[in-house]
């Protein structure tokens, strides 16, 4: 058997190179087609989740006010303070006196019952008493011939002339049924007379009273802060009337600031007192409060959050408080500006 030997020599192993790969094309079409389906799913889910998961409300920042009018026309005769200041319960903020000028005086002085009442009174004691003058005359002539009567038949029958003596009882009770009615009317009269005296005394203390009012209506006063606050919204200067019922300023609580949120009517079954909200001021800051409770009625939407052409809308109002007093000092800066409001529509634990 023929022994098996390995080849010696040497041999060259050819090694053949590959060819160079060819780098793949970026396809910025298809990525470009998949970012814009990633933006319009976002967008799409975003809008979804906001619109059924999320509650939106516009609010505004409601600091507690108060207005100061007079049910007076009033003249403001010194102001103290403007716009912006600070003020302490007790400070005084402006002197004033009430107009009340001479045309309102007569009318007030006309249309006060008491004052028709004791004229009608005293117009008709006058005429009473000048009747009774006019016939207590009358009488005295008619008394004065009933006794030259009288003494003509007292002659003739002391004479023998005439003998009835019915005739002179008669005319004597008739003199004496004159003499009654007289002094009757007499007295009568000075008992109206004493009236008009009473009525004219009634008068006397009416007209005083009229003027002591009158008088306290122009005197000089002084109006005082009924509580700590900053002035805001001085509609009048020195020296002008302030109408009644207008307002002449605005004083404003800087604590307790609240959010007067406005809710569609529809989502009062997913509100309740006590809800976290979400805050976002117009800085682009945001905090949470707390729903603190829910006003009786629907209120109209102020202006700025409605649409224009539209009709009024009505929402539930709700009053949100912060949620850590220490934020409140932030929402003085935004009062009476827009702010929004959001709230998850469900509770999910």
């Amino acid at each position: 058997m023929k022994a098996f030997k390995l080849r010696e020599e040497k041999t060259f192993v050819k090694i053949l190179k590959e060819p160079p790969k060819e780098q793949k094309k970026v396809n910025w079409s298809r990525r470009l087609y998949l970012l814009i389906f990633a933006v319009i799913l976002f967008q799409v889910g975003s809008k979804m989740y906001r619109g059924h998961m999320v509650i939106f409300a516009n609010g505004q920042i409601d600091l507690p006010k108060q207005t100061v009018n007079f049910s007076n026309d009033i003249q403001l005769m010194d102001l103290w303070v403007e716009n912006g200041a600070r003020v302490c319960k007790g400070d005084t903020l402006f002197m004033y006196k009430t107009v009340v000028d001479e045309i309102n005086k007569e009318v007030e002085r006309i249309q006060d019952p008491s004052e028709d009442w004791i004229t009608r009174e005293l117009l008709s004691f006058r005429r009473k008493i000048e009747l009774n003058k006019v016939l207590i005359g009358n009488q005295k002539e008619q008394l004065t011939n009933l006794k030259n009567q009288v003494s003509i038949n007292e002659k003739l029958l002391l004479s023998g002339v005439h003998d009835s003596y019915d005739v002179y009882q008669s005319l004597l009770r008739q003199v004496a049924n004159m003499e009654s009615e007289i002094m009757l009317k007499e007295q009568e009269s000075k008992l109206f007379e004493q009236n008009i005296g009473s009525l004219m005394f009634q008068q006397a203390k009416s007209n005083r009273m009229h003027s002591e009012k009158f008088e306290v209506f122009e005197m000089i006063k002084y109006f005082t802060s009924p509580m700590d606050g900053v002035v805001s919204d001085i509609f009048y200067e020195p020296n002008e009337i302030c109408y009644k019922k207008e307002e002449l300023l605005s004083l404003h609580q800087l604590e307790n600031p609240t959010i007067n949120t406005y809710f569609d009517p529809n989502e009062i079954k997913y509100l309740q007192v006590g809800d976290p909200v979400q805050i976002s001021f117009p800085d682009g800051s945001s905090q949470q409060g707390l729903i603190n409770k829910f006003f009786v009625s629907t209120y109209a939407v102020p202006s700025e959050f409605q649409k224009k052409y539209e009709p009024t809308e009505r929402n539930i109002v709700a009053e949100v408080v912060p949620l850590d007093l220490d934020d409140t000092k932030k929402w003085q800066n935004f009062y009476k500006m827009e702010v929004s409001i959001s709230k998850p529509r469900y509770a999910f634990f």
